[in-house]
């Protein structure tokens, strides 16, 4: 299941990265694409204006999924304590199978 969870946190953060990379071709895009009569430090601080939050949202996914996955990834690394009584930790008894005729 850590490994899930590592793998969960690793896809958001990569999420993260895609939507910004994204959000930075439709500004070339955008820009590139622009009538002769139009001015292109205007509609660069309008599109900046208007992706400000989706950027600042992508930073965050990659932040986020980060986080996850160290936080997973460490739970793995921290030993188990024994049991306070002292007695040994045994593993779940395996149901018997019947012999075959």
């Amino acid at each position: 299941m850590r490994s899930s969870v590592t793998a969960a946190g690793l896809g958001i953060a990569a999420g993260g990265l895609g939507l910004r990379a994204l959000v930075a071709l439709g500004r070339v895009l955008t820009l590139a694409d622009l009538p002769p009569h139009a001015d292109p430090a205007t509609a660069a601080a309008v599109y900046d204006t208007l992706s400000g939050a989706l950027r600042g949202a992508a930073w965050g996914a990659v932040a986020a999924g980060l986080a996850l996955a160290l936080a997973a990834w460490l739970t793995g690394r921290v030993r188990r304590t024994p049991p306070a009584d002292g007695t040994p930790r045994q593993a779940a008894p395996v149901a018997a199978t019947p012999d075959p005729p």
